[in-house]
């Protein structure tokens, strides 16, 4: 594996229970070890937000000190800068509304049969939006590009298209919708909207404003 899936950090609240990155107080790490997860003592971390992208890096650095060979995150949400650290980073960012040791083998399940599939999967895979047409629509599978090239960000394969390219729609298969979009889109005067979900992922279309209009 690329990544160590036998170990895994759950952020977690005063109440002991999985929390939002922006909520939590303390983080765990959980060691499979013969096929049983072991608990960590409890790491405090209160992540301070107040300041730009530079303050969160260093408060966000300062946490990783501790995580070694850890680069699975498990959380009830995270979104904005520390999404963007984390992501950069290259680790893999769970979210889950409720926590539980079985939540750990699915997951460890999971990240292994996502490998297996890419290693066994020699069909060529695109980086960038493949044009469907001449009338400017395009397609990308993200889902198919993060299990081939983990180490790209949702931010490294599309905005290079969406800044520098000419086009209509773009629709996007992703299994969520990436927390940038919402501002990130509306900066550059885009928009989006989720046309269908499948076993695929979300079926994602990009556009411009003004066709909406």
């Amino acid at each position: 594996m690329k990544e160590n899936t036998n170990v895994m950090a759950v952020f977690c609240n005063e109440t002991n229970r999985i929390s939002r990155f922006d909520e939590m107080t303390y983080f765990v790490f959980y060691t499979k070890d013969d096929s049983v997860w072991r608990q960590s003592e409890p790491v405090p971390f209160h992540p301070d937000l107040s300041g730009g992208l530079t303050s969160v890096r260093e408060n966000i650095n300062r946490m990783l000190v501790c995580f070694n060979t850890c680069k699975i995150i498990i959380t009830k949400s995270i979104t904005g800068i520390p999404y963007q650290v984390f992501d950069q980073s290259g680790f893999i960012i769970c979210e889950s509304e409720d926590f539980d040791l079985d939540l750990l083998d699915a997951i460890d399940a999971d990240l292994i049969r996502i490998e297996d599939e890419a290693n066994n999967d020699d069909s060529p895979v695109s980086k960038t939006p493949v044009k469907l047409d001449e009338t400017g629509h395009y397609f990308l599978d993200l889902n198919k590009v993060q299990k081939r090239y983990p180490e790209l960000s949702s931010k490294k394969v599309l905005l290079p298209f969406l800044e520098n390219t000419t086009f209509y729609s773009l629709e996007v298969v992703c299994s969520h919708i990436p927390p940038w979009f919402d501002n990130k889109l509306a900066e550059m005067e885009l928009t989006y909207s989720i046309q269908n979900e499948d076993d695929s992922g979300k079926h994602v279309v990009i556009t411009h404003v003004l066709c909406k209009e």
